[in-house]
């Protein structure tokens, strides 16, 4: 006899003989995307910036000034982006993490010297 996998509703039913209760697991609970760093009004200087970003364990991607969408990495808990601006002035950056199969999305603007 071996371990019986059962699934309902979204949710996976594991049965192990010789034990009276079923553990079930559901899917990843998922949080909001929030831009951490830089803060709002925050001024960066050019260079190198790593774009801090909490999404719990969802998958993260960014974008600056309407740019393709690319991947961020995961360290520390956080999602990281590395943008190296090279012109002054306002910039947009968005953030976008996927959990379940969906987009969250939000942006802050950011000023660069």
């Amino acid at each position: 006899m071996g371990v019986r996998r059962v699934r309902k509703k979204g949710l996976l039913s594991v049965r192990i003989p010789g034990l009276s209760k079923t553990v079930e697991e559901k899917p990843a609970a998922c949080t909001k995307v929030n831009i951490e760093y830089p803060q709002q009004g925050e001024r960066v200087q050019r260079g190198h910036y790593a774009i801090r970003i909490s999404a719990g364990e969802a998958e993260c991607q960014a974008a600056i000034d309407g740019s393709d969408w690319q991947s961020c990495r995961g360290d520390a808990g956080f999602c990281w982006f590395d943008w190296y601006p090279e012109k002054s002035g306002t910039h947009t950056i968005s953030v976008r993490a996927r959990c379940n199969g969906k987009w969250t999305k939000t942006e802050r603007v950011c000023n660069v010297e």
